[in-house]
């Protein structure tokens, strides 16, 4: 008697329950729907006014123009003119600057001989900056009786068409053939140049007046003013160095001289000029 009366009861108390959840449930539905709404009210105007402001903004500022290449300035070029480079550039400036391909134009530019490297960068709103890394010029090479432009990796920059650089000049090489930015594989072009390099730390050796001749087998020999001097193959910087030496000895006893032959190891050649 006592179970069943308790569980009347406890059946009471659970219908009761269950009808203040569902009125809970439905009620935080609703207050689920009425945050929705104002948020989606308060976001339609939010988006007006931005849309608006846009508007205003660009009719104001106008924004395509805003971003317009205006300037392309250019660094690092002392060999090549601007004329040259703005060659390479058509078409770049009176675009979007963000629609510029700035690859595609490091790689035009490149095109040219004497670049070795080129960086090309955006500065907002409107210039483009390009940076050259130009190739050093290392001797004067004489084909066909003309005078071509080599590097310090043996690549042809082209023909020596304005002021005379301070560099020697190399005989006895061919680089008929080769384009402008094409590389000379002669074993001879090397030695030369290395010899250039030597020679530029010897501040008594005018290079304008030098010339570098290469014989068989890439047999190097210098003249200069007055006198040649024999170096053979490889060991410059060494037999340079005993070159001074002898010179100064010569030149101490007053002793006139027209060649020197350094090809032999320990040993030292000297012509002297007849008097």
């Amino acid at each position: 008697m006592y179970l069943t009366k308790y569980n009347r009861v406890n059946k009471k108390y659970h219908k009761k329950n269950n009808r203040i959840k569902n009125n809970k449930g439905i009620y935080g539905g609703i207050i689920r729907f009425l945050k929705l709404a104002i948020i989606i009210v308060s976001i339609v105007p939010t988006l007006y006014f931005i849309d608006r402001g846009y508007n205003f903004l660009n009719r104001s500022v106008n924004l395509d123009s805003f971003f317009t290449v205006r300037n392309v300035k250019i660094k690092g070029n002392t060999f090549i003119s601007m004329d040259e480079l703005s060659h390479y550039l058509k078409g770049v400036q009176g675009k979007s600057i963000l629609s510029v391909n700035l690859k595609g134009v490091a790689n035009k530019i490149k095109n040219h001989p004497w670049v070795r490297d080129v960086s090309v960068r955006r500065e907002l709103p409107g210039t483009i900056w390009v940076d050259v890394l130009e190739r050093t010029p290392a001797v004067y090479v004489n084909t066909d009786s003309k005078l071509y432009i080599a590097d310090e990796e043996g690549v042809i920059l082209g023909n020596n068409s304005g002021e005379l650089l301070r560099l020697p000049v190399v005989y006895g090489i061919d680089i008929s053939g080769i384009k402008s930015g094409g590389k000379s594989r002669e074993e001879g072009l090397k030695s030369a140049i290395e010899v250039k390099r030597v020679l530029t730390s010897i501040p008594w050796i005018d290079l304008t007046t030098t010339g570098i001749e290469v014989g068989e087998r890439s047999q190097i020999v210098l003249h200069l003013k007055g006198y040649r001097i024999k170096l053979g193959r490889g060991g410059y910087q060494e037999k340079l160095q005993r070159f001074y030496n002898i010179v100064k000895n010569l030149q101490d006893r007053d002793i006139p001289y027209k060649e020197v032959d350094l090809r032999f190891e320990n040993q030292i050649i000297v012509k002297i000029l007849d008097t």
